[in-house]
């Protein structure tokens, strides 16, 4: 089924609970249903390219709209954290940023920086041909020569050109790297990382780290962070 109850919907859909009872459902992909908006409702809700559905079905349908570089048409697709979306023909392009109220939002970026997109390592699993697969937060990987692994840290961060598909900066979570909060309810704090309070013989979902933003410090859990700069 491609809707569902907007009651039953993510809370922080930018969609009018009442207005009508369905919304569009995400299809399986990089995003879970949870944590992405779908393709339609970014283009209707969010940048307003459409006045409704069918538009902004229409625009899919003609090739307009492209996610990490890759033509999408379906309105169902879903889109999510730091998900580069860019819709040439208008020249306005966009990443899905933390956002303090929203969880997830829209953010105006230029043509140059939708050339390239952030990755959160997850892990790292060996494979075949000497090779380490870098598993990443949109559910995508990639491989890398097993020599180079340790220059690829677990909760790093990476730098992919959406064009080639190579890396070129990482950024590590490490104190005086500049963070954001990708989940709790300090969602969108960025700041440099202060101190990581890392407990012994607990694993990392119990670690502290602490961020220092322009107002005051935070606390949050060590997977709630993704770097975005070394400093």
């Amino acid at each position: 089924m491609g809707h569902v109850t907007r009651f039953a919907s993510p809370k922080f859909l930018k969609i009018l609970k009442k207005e009508y009872k369905w919304t569009v459902r995400p299809i399986p992909g990089p995003h879970s249903a949870g944590s992405s908006i779908p393709l339609g409702v970014l283009l209707r809700d969010y940048l307003g390219v459409a006045l409704t559905l069918s538009e902004a079905k229409k625009i899919l349908y003609n090739g307009k709209i492209y996610v990490d570089g890759i033509m999408r048409v379906d309105y169902r697709f879903p889109v999510g954290l730091m998900d580069v979306v860019s819709i040439p023909s208008a020249e306005q392009y966009y990443v899905i940023y933390p956002d303090k109220s929203r969880f997830i939002a829209p953010r105006s970026i230029s043509s140059d920086e939708a050339q390239y997109k952030l990755k959160k390592v997850l892990n790292k699993v060996s494979v075949k041909n000497g090779k380490i697969q870098l598993n990443l937060h949109d559910g995508t990987n990639l491989q890398v020569e097993s020599n180079d692994s340790n220059y690829y840290p677990t909760l790093s961060t990476i730098r992919v050109n959406l064009t080639n598909s190579k890396i070129d900066a990482v950024y590590t979570l490490k104190e005086g790297a500049i963070a954001i909060i990708t989940g709790g309810k300090n969602t969108g704090v960025e700041g440099t990382i202060q101190r990581i309070k890392k407990l012994p013989y607990k694993t990392r979902k119990y670690s502290i780290v602490e961020l220092k933003s322009s107002d005051k410090n935070y606390e949050t859990n060590m997977e709630n962070v993704m770097v975005i700069s070394s400093s």
